[in-house]
């Protein structure tokens, strides 16, 4: 559980950097191309390090979560690469939301939260989930309007690309099938 913590930890510190006076500082010594790859490097070390602690930490379970979320989660993961695609793409939801990718995370952790009942799940995915809605409330900026409409068709045929990449890789990456399978 401690690589887990120290990789949540290490991940929302990062997060909380930017718009601050150090930021400030650090892009006015190194630059922003070099500050911003060391940020995205040491932001993957840090959600490297909190995936690898959840796959260490000993299972402790929290409460038992009812079968129907098992299916349930799937469904839910779907709307998450629908909603990252958007954001990556732009789509119709775009201009709906400020951030598409911040929603899709909170559905993301909603999705496992309800799949998984341990404490090392409720660490990773509830920490990721809670991040996510603050750094949502935190940005609060407004609704973006550069929707077009012209490419909607290939934003959900990547968004199902990526869900079905995602299904068919979890057992390998993560040791978990879904859906039993």
């Amino acid at each position: 559980m401690t690589w887990l913590l120290l990789g949540m930890l290490s991940f929302i510190a990062l997060h909380l950097l930017p718009g601050t006076a150090l930021r400030a500082r650090l892009v006015g010594a190194m630059g922003e191309p070099l500050y911003k790859g060391i940020f995205a490097l040491l932001s993957l070390a840090a959600v490297v390090l909190a995936a690898w602690g959840k796959g260490q930490a000993q299972y402790l379970s929290v409460w038992v979560p009812p079968v129907w979320t098992r299916h349930l989660a799937p469904l839910l993961m779907l709307v998450a690469c629908y909603l990252l695609i958007t954001y990556l793409l732009g789509g119709k939801l775009k201009g709906l939301t400020a951030n598409p990718m911040l929603w899709s995370f909170v559905i993301w952790a909603l999705a496992h939260l309800l799949a998984n009942g341990d404490l090392a799940s409720l660490v990773l995915f509830g920490g990721f989930g809670l991040y996510s809605l603050v750094a949502i409330f935190r940005s609060r900026s407004k609704r973006r309007s550069d929707y077009t409409g012209r490419h909607e068709l290939l934003v959900a045929v990547v968004a199902l690309g990526l869900y079905v990449a995602l299904l068919l890789a979890h057992p390998y990456l993560f040791g978990v099938a879904v859906m039993g399978r």
